[in-house]
Order: C-alpha cells, then sequence, then structure tokens
C-alpha cells in the first residue's frame, strides 16, 4: 500500500502540469531577463534529471531560438553529471557548436538564466505537438556534434565489435521505467528480438545496451540465431535504483550514456523499449529503422518515443488495412 502511494506521489511531481503550475513565477522572470540579450538566449541547465531528459531540454531551447531567431548560448552545470561545485560545463565536455555563433558585443552584458527542469522554460506545451523526428534531428545537428573524443571513442567500439547495418541494436531500459512505460518481461522481449530477426533476414548480429545487469545476463544466454555483443558499459544500476541515481561519477555516467545512444545509432535496426536514450538514437540517425516493444504510458506519451510509436501504429494499421480504390481511381 505505501509503496502505491508513494508511486501515485511521484507520477503527480512528474506531471506536466504540476511542475508548469509551479514554476510560472521564475518562468516570468526568465524570459523578461533574456528579452534583455538582445538576439541571444543563454541558459545554463542545472537538473537533476537523466542525461537525456537534459537533452530534452537543449532541444526545446532550440525549438525556441529557432522560432524566435535567438543565437542559443546553453551550458549545463552541476546535478547529476557535473561536479559538485558546478565549475565544469558538462554540456560542452560531450558536444561542440556547429560553426562559430556571432559573439556577443564586448560591451554587452550578457545575462544566463538557470533553470532546473523543463517547466523552468514553459516550452514543452509550446512544442511538444509541433516536434518531427526529421525536423528535430536536423535542428539539433545543425546546432550541436559530439566532440571529437567521443566521436572517436564510438568509432572504436563500433570497429571493434563490428556495429553496422548488419547488426540489431536492442535497448532495454528497466529500473524505474515502469512509472513513465508500459512494461514488457524478459522472456517476451526476448521472443521478439526472435521474431525481428527472422523478418529481418540481413540482421545477423545483435549489439544489447541496458541499465540492469540482470536483464543483460539473461539475454546473452537466450539462444539467438546470431552471435551477441554487449554494450561496453561499466556503470549500471543498483537493484533498482536508477543508474544516474547509483552514485556513479557524473561526467563518467553522462559520457557512458551518450556512448550507448550513439553506438546504437550506428545499427542497421533497433528494437527498443521507451527511452529517451535509445529515442535520441534516432535523432542523431533518422534513417533509423526503429520498433517500439511497448509504448510509452498516457501521461508520459512524450517525444521522440510518441512520435516513434504513433507512426509505427499506422505503419500495421497499413499493412492490416491496405488502400482500396474504386477500379478507375487513380492514385494521387
Amino acid at each position: 500500500m505505501l509503496n502505491k502511494l508513494i508511486d501515485i506521489a511521484r507520477h503527480i511531481r512528474r506531471s506536466e502540469r504540476f511542475k508548469h503550475s509551479i514554476s510560472t513565477p521564475g518562468r516570468i522572470t526568465l524570459h523578461a531577463q533574456q528579452r534583455l540579450n538582445r538576439g541571444y538566449f543563454a541558459i545554463e541547465i542545472r537538473a537533476h534529471s537523466g542525461f537525456f531528459s537534459v537533452m530534452q531540454m537543449v532541444l526545446f531551447i532550440l525549438m525556441y531560438c529557432d522560432e524566435k531567431r535567438l543565437t542559443p548560448l546553453i551550458s549545463a552545470r552541476g546535478g547529476i553529471y557535473g561536479d559538485p561545485q558546478g565549475q565544469v560545463d558538462w554540456f560542452g565536455e560531450y558536444f561542440d557548436t556547429v560553426g562559430v555563433p556571432a559573439a556577443p558585443a564586448s560591451n554587452m552584458r550578457l545575462r544566463t538564466s538557470v533553470v532546473h527542469d523543463l517547466g523552468g522554460l514553459g516550452f514543452r506545451r509550446r512544442y511538444e505537438s509541433k516536434l518531427e523526428l526529421r525536423h528535430a534531428s536536423a535542428l539539433f545537428r545543425a546546432h550541436y556534434q559530439p566532440t571529437a573524443p567521443i566521436r572517436a571513442e564510438v568509432d572504436a567500439i563500433r570497429r571493434r565489435i563490428g556495429i553496422g547495418a548488419a547488426t540489431l541494436g536492442v535497448h532495454f531500459r528497466g529500473t524505474d521505467k515502469k512509472l513513465e512505460a508500459h512494461t514488457i518481461g524478459w522472456e517476451d522481449f526476448c521472443r521478439l528480438v526472435e521474431r525481428t530477426l527472422a523478418e529481418e533476414p540481413q540482421l545477423t548480429h545483435i549489439f544489447v545496451s541496458s541499465d540492469e545487469q540482470a536483464f543483460l545476463d539473461y539475454f546473452v544466454k537466450w539462444d539467438f540465431p546470431v552471435p551477441v555483443s554487449v554494450a561496453p558499459a561499466r556503470l549500471l544500476a543498483t537493484g533498482s535504483t536508477p543508474v544516474h541515481f547509483s552514485g556513479h561519477p557524473g561526467l563518467a555516467i553522462g559520457r557512458e550514456a551518450l556512448v550507448a545512444s550513439l553506438l546504437l545509432a550506428n545499427c542497421g535496426y533497433l528494437l527498443k523499449t521507451p527511452s529517451y536514450l535509445s529515442a535520441w538514437s534516432k535523432l542523431f540517425n533518422p534513417s533509423l529503422p526503429v520498433m517500439l516493444a511497448v509504448p510509452p504510458r498516457e501521461g508520459a506519451f512524450w517525444f521522440p518515443d510518441s512520435q516513434i510509436w504513433n507512426e509505427q501504429q499506422a505503419r500495421r494499421r497499413d499493412a492490416v488495412e491496405p488502400d482500396v480504390r474504386m477500379p478507375n481511381q487513380k492514385t494521387a
């Protein structure tokens, strides 16, 4: 009973309506401050949330700047992925700016606003329904790319493991994700992997990534008809506690999360459970075919997984109910 009450309280606290309402005063102040920056939108993120939850904030900021024709100046400090003193811009540690944005005038006083979650920006209600996979991918990649060391690490692992067009990427997110997504049993998930391999015979290799060691142990013992490689992550969840709350060094777990997402993006096909980490693989590689094993829950039906699921369901409907035309009706 107590656990159920705790889950309900967590659900309320995570709801966008709750976050939006309590953040209204700060949000008004933030936008008033940023209007003084004359063409720049300077935001420092200090969030106690997952790595790709912060990436969602970055994406929404880019949407706003694109609409308002502002130059984004984004940093992220402290929180789960930074140093305790908040000195390191960990977003800048992982991503380089594409091109050279125009620098503010030397006599201009630039005001940087601090946000702690999406409610502090007020952008989810404004842009969530407008997001589209290819546009979001192009928008992010027009502004940022992984740093050279990150790209080199990903390329070295990709070549060592043999990740490529013939690889089925598999991502299983466990721990606290049951609050935001429908669940699937390990056996059912492995059987779905088998069916995917049968339907996609060009896939001759599996690359699996997960935050749960117990799932990985189970998965590699399954008798798949193709070889299995496991993501070289060292920092995993502790029991039911998510990896980003398990006490690991922040900069290290952020790097592992980004590397895992980029490795999945290099696969030829991706089968996954709901997760920002693997959903962003689609943004890093918009041509990547993706299948969601189960949908996100209604109260957490967020982009990119929301669009991945809706497009997947539309394809299934089209396959079951083919377009029936009159004999003389022409195709548009």
